[in-house]
């Protein structure tokens, strides 16, 4: 998905927003229907009450928190980067969310820009963090900017320089409230 301004990234965050009322509008009607509490966490994990963030279609609650994280980083952090970065402009970024093929973010002009995003409890679950500066030295080491976008509780927003392992590649985190604000 190319994106060339930041109101297109406004409505993008919009409808995550919009995803995300129509889940908890459900979840208040399963919690004041349903006592028992053990068929609420399965109601949440196995059935679709949840909304995609960005498509409208349904999903299960547990996959819809994961994504909407992770969504709102990736828009949090292509702002940035065409903030950061105007030569983007006019042909701007692919935003590629979900299982989309190749980076995260990456630039529409070939080896200008490429990134990685996440969003999890800690920047090193599942080794997460090792693995996206691993890809990036990897698949993108012609790339004129390099970067690791994420969020996780306990991290301000900004660089992270400490986390930075491999040289070019710079790591930034967002917090978990800043996103919250974005939205």
């Amino acid at each position: 998905m190319p994106i060339t301004s930041t109101s297109e990234i406004d409505k993008l965050i919009h409808a995550v927003q919009a995803a995300s009322d129509r889940t908890v509008k459900s979840l208040r009607d399963l919690i004041s229907n349903e006592s028992d509490s053990l068929q609420v966490l399965r109601l949440m994990k196995f059935s679709e009450i949840g909304h995609h963030p960005t498509d409208g279609r349904k999903l299960n609650i547990i996959e819809q928190v994961n994504q909407t994280f992770t969504y709102l980083v990736s828009l949090d952090a292509a702002k940035w980067v065409l903030q950061t970065h105007p030569e983007l402009l006019p042909a701007g970024i692919n935003v590629n969310l979900g299982t989309a093929a190749g980076f995260d973010l990456e630039s529409v002009e070939a080896g200008v820009m490429a990134a990685e995003v996440f969003a999890a409890t800690n920047p090193r679950s599942n080794d997460k963090l090792r693995k996206d500066i691993v890809r990036l030295a990897e698949k993108a080491a012609d790339y004129k900017h390099r970067y690791v976008f994420f969020s996780c509780t306990g991290f301000g927003t900004g660089r992270q320089t400490a986390l930075e392992t491999v040289s070019g590649i710079q790591v930034w985190s967002f917090s978990v409230e800043h996103l919250l604000k974005a939205a």
